[in-house]
């Protein structure tokens, strides 16, 4: 995978956890927002060479981990500490579609109060913002949905409790 592809990855994962709002359902519903900067991103091929300029075959995968940092004081921690670490998994689904890979991701972001578990398409793709949906967690995160919105170095994560 090209240095530049590898870029946006990191890009695309820093974008997921740089800041996370939540939002509960109802008039009368707290706001939380949630903000974090990228520590470390790890990036792993599989099925394929993630430091090649080769697309990924149909079939192949690949893991980013990274380790979250606040942006800003929360958790009880100040800002610049580390706070959390998230894990996503992806597969390549068909063929590249122009500047666009198929495929779909599941992601799960570990904070101190809790996780939550996301799925959305691959990060590879022109667009400004990608949507995942969330689609639970546990801890403070029980039982939300909703929707988590990246783009290049900022996230923004809408959770709904029933």
């Amino acid at each position: 995978m090209s240095a530049k592809r590898f870029g946006i990855v990191g890009a695309f994962a820093l974008g997921l956890v740089v800041s996370l709002g939540a939002v509960q359902a109802g008039a009368a519903a707290p706001k939380r927002v949630l903000k974090f900067v990228n520590a470390s991103t790890h990036f792993v091929g599989i099925g394929f060479n993630a430091n090649s300029n080769a697309i990924p075959p149909v079939g192949s995968r690949f893991a980013i981990t990274l380790r979250i940092k606040n942006d800003g004081p929360q958790f009880g921690k100040p800002s610049g500490a580390i706070v959390g670490h998230v894990a996503i998994e992806c597969t390549v689904l068909a063929p590249p579609s122009g500047r666009n890979l198929p495929g779909n991701c599941f992601g799960i972001a570990h904070v101190p109060d809790g996780f939550f578990i996301f799925e959305g398409g691959l990060p590879f793709n022109n667009a400004k913002a990608n949507y995942w949906a969330i689609t639970g967690g546990a801890g403070a995160y029980a039982d939300v949905q909703g929707q988590l919105k990246t783009g290049a170095n900022h996230a923004v994560a809408t959770l709904y409790s029933p």
